[in-house]
């Protein structure tokens, strides 16, 4: 079995595959494994380079035990409390707590009388996240009979999943700080909160009452060092700095793939490439019927994400964990994005100082700072050898006026524009979260786990079923590798 790509797609497959018996090879063009969930280590600072929290912890603790294993042996998971805050236009905040007494008392302060309406909202998010979970994400539709029929199309009906988000969480705030405090998770998936489905109110839930923030203890990447470890002990064989030139196809099948000139033959291949390059760059035209994706013009991607990766003087003793900056325009601060297709005039912004929960990330007495804008993704209406620079200076301006960091006290920095997202990972448009989760690119309409056009092809990751998102990921995973036994076999 060959793997492209070692994202956490690959990874998760790989340890499932090599546990139920296949021999893996993984090929990364990169080299380090992970993808986007990366490592950037300079000057004493130590960054996660994508992905900064951890929900829905189940899906790794599962992964770990279906190949016999207990996470906990090979990664300590962190609890996260009080270190979420949400501060708005108006420099007003609010700070995210596990207990709920202690969260009450904060949105109280903010809507008074609000807890009958904030304990409906958490019901009505919990009945979306469990049959949202059990019934749509963690089911492989192979036709559309799986997602068409009449008890899915009645869970759709009852669960009013796919209403729009923020007009759902409208209706048990009056407050518009408390309707951006509880939609703003949608940034997470590269999405707007205007335009996302309402079942991603399982988000915010998520956070608040299921399992949690998390953090490991090391940083993100932590865990992908756990799950590359486990798949080693297990057998895999990875080749880094390795990238496919191609799939090779005979007579209709997947037959292995090719690196560096050379044919390495393999009874299926699996891609944790992006989606869209995949088929254009590894399968060429053989992809044209495939999902239709002579239609990729009209496929409709998430936003990116402008990055800084900073080493910090001193401590940033105002800041916490995580600390999400809302702009006072918080509507068309996303209009902007999604709609126009242009950098917002007063971006909203994600700011994590990891150092807060890991030290060692971080030289003594300083701190490591990531900060993410989100912006459109690659376009005609941005250019960022043109547009970069003064976008720098903006974001550095606010950081300044809403984080208090004066730029005189970084001493490393790093910049990460959607170009990069490109020519790093291979996503299309520099799209940092792959394809986008409107209504007809969700369950039955996202692109599928198996090419329709080469038999023995499959694929894993943010673009395919079912969805962006490291847990959604990692169940895509084990999805995939279910269908790759039944129709392989070991």
């Amino acid at each position: 079995m060959a793997i492209v790509g070692a994202g956490m797609g690959g990874l998760a497959a790989a340890i499932r595959l090599t546990a139920m018996g296949f021999e893996v090879e993984v090929f990364e063009k990169n080299g380090q494994t992970g993808g986007r969930m990366g490592r950037l280590e300079a000057g004493g600072f130590t960054f996660d380079t994508g992905p900064s929290l951890l929900l829905m912890t189940d899906t790794y603790r599962e992964l770990f035990r279906s190949a016999g294993r207990d996470l906990d042996d090979y990664v300590k998971l962190i609890p996260l409390d009080g270190q979420y805050r949400v501060t708005f236009g108006d420099v007003d905040t609010l700070t995210i707590r596990r207990a709920l007494p202690e969260l009450i008392k904060e949105i109280e302060r903010i809507e008074p009388g609000v807890t009958p309406n904030f304990y409906r909202f958490l019901e009505d998010a919990c009945y979306k996240y469990r049959l949202g979970r059990s019934e749509f994400v963690e089911r492989d539709f192979d036709k559309a009979k799986d997602f068409f029929g009449l008890r899915n199309l009645r869970l759709l009906l009852k669960t009013k999943a796919v209403n729009n988000y923020y007009r759902q969480v409208s209706k048990f705030f009056t407050s518009d700080k408390l309707r951006q405090a509880f939609s703003l998770q949608t940034m997470y998936l590269g999405l707007s909160p205007f335009e996302a489905p309402a079942v991603y109110s399982l988000l915010p839930y998520t956070e608040l009452a299921e399992d949690g923030l998390w953090f490991p203890e090391g940083g993100m990447y932590a865990l992908v060092g756990a799950m590359e470890k486990l798949a080693m002990e297990l057998g895999v064989t990875f080749h880094m700095n390795s990238p496919v030139e191609k799939v090779v196809v005979t007579k209709g099948r997947a037959r292995g793939v090719m690196v560096d000139g050379e044919e390495i033959e393999a009874d299926a291949v699996l891609a944790n490439a992006d989606l869209p390059y995949a088929y254009r760059e590894l399968l060429g035209e053989r992809a044209d019927s495939d999902f239709k994706l002579r239609k990729r013009g009209k496929l409709q991607y998430t936003a990116s994400a402008y990055m800084l990766y900073l080493g910090i003087e001193g401590k940033l003793d105002n800041m916490l964990h995580h600390n999400f900056y809302l702009s006072e325009r918080y509507r068309e601060n996303f209009e902007a994005i999604f709609r126009d297709g242009r950098l917002p005039d007063d971006p909203s912004f994600y700011a994590v100082v990891p150092s807060k929960t890991e030290p060692r990330m971080a030289p003594e007495g300083m701190d490591s700072l990531f900060v993410l804008v989100p912006v459109p993704h690659l376009g005609p209406n941005v250019d960022w050898e043109r547009d970069g620079e003064a976008f720098r200076e903006k974001v550095y301006g606010l950081l300044e006026r809403r984080c208090g960091v004066s730029r005189d006290r970084v001493v490393y920095e790093k910049v990460r524009t959607p170009l990069d997202w490109r020519d790093d990972y291979n996503l299309e448009e520099g799209a940092a979260f792959g394809i986008g989760h409107g209504i007809f690119q969700v369950g039955y309409f996202r692109p599928p786990m198996v090419s329709q056009a080469v038999e023995g092809m499959y694929f894993v990751g943010a673009s395919t079923r079912p969805g962006t998102g490291v847990p959604l990921v990692t169940i895509g995973a084990r999805l995939v590798a279910e269908r790759i036994g039944r129709e392989v076999g070991a």
